[in-house]
C-alpha cells in the first residue's frame, strides 16, 4: 500500500488559510490531517493519504482509531544505514509496545530521494504516557541511534 505524507509548516497566523485551501485539495481525496499539539512545532501539518511517496514497512495496532494523540517522528538516516536503522527500529517498537499508554504505530520508508528515508507514526493514549515510557531503563536502552524529529499531533480531518 502506497502513502502519501506531506510536511507543512504553516504560522500560526494562516491556519485559517492553510486549512481551507487543504479541506478544497486534500480533503475531498480521504486525506487525514494533524496538527501539531503546540504552536511551536517545526513542522505543524502533517497530512497522509494514498499516494506514491512512502511504502508501508510496519503495521501494528490501531493507529487510525480516535483519541490519544500521534506522535510522527521522520528519521535522518542515510542509505547505508538502513538495515541497521530498520533493526534498531524494530527492537525500540517491541519494547515500546509493552508499555502502557501505547496503540500502535507504522513505519514507512520513503520512495523517491528527495522524500524523509523514514517516517514513524504512533498513537499512544498521551503524551505523559510517552515520557514515562522513555523513562524506563528498557526504553533507553532500546533507543534508535538515529537523529529523529518527534512531534506530538492530533488528528483534525477528516
Amino acid at each position: 500500500m502506497a502513502t502519501l505524507i506531506e510536511f507543512f509548516d504553516v504560522p500560526p497566523s494562516a491556519d485559517a488559510a492553510f486549512l481551507a485551501d487543504w479541506q478544497r485539495e486534500r480533503g475531498a481525496q480521504g486525506a487525514t490531517l494533524y496538527r501539531a499539539i503546540r504552536d511551536d512545532a517545526p513542522v505543524r501539518f502533517v497530512s497522509v493519504a494514498a499516494g506514491d511517496s512512502y511504502e508501508l514497512v510496519h503495521e501494528d495496532g490501531a493507529v487510525d482509531e480516535p483519541g490519544g494523540v500521534i506522535l510522527c517522528e521522520p528519521f535522518d538516516v542515510p542509505e547505508p544505514s538502513v538495515e541497521p536503522f530498520l533493526d534498531a527500529w524494530s527492537r525500540r517498537r517491541e519494547v515500546l509496545a509493552t508499555q502502557r499508554g501505547y496503540l500502535g504505530s507504522r513505519l514507512y520508508r520513503g520512495v523517491r530521494a528527495a522524500d524523509r528515508r523514514f517516517v514513524a507514526i504512533a498513537r499512544w493514549s498521551s503524551p505523559l504516557m510517552v515520557h514515562r515510557a522513555k523513562q524506563r531503563p528498557e526504553v533507553q536502552h532500546a533507543a534508535v541511534p538515529f537523529r529523529s524529529h518527534p512531534v506530538f499531533y492530533q488528528r483534525i480531518r477528516p
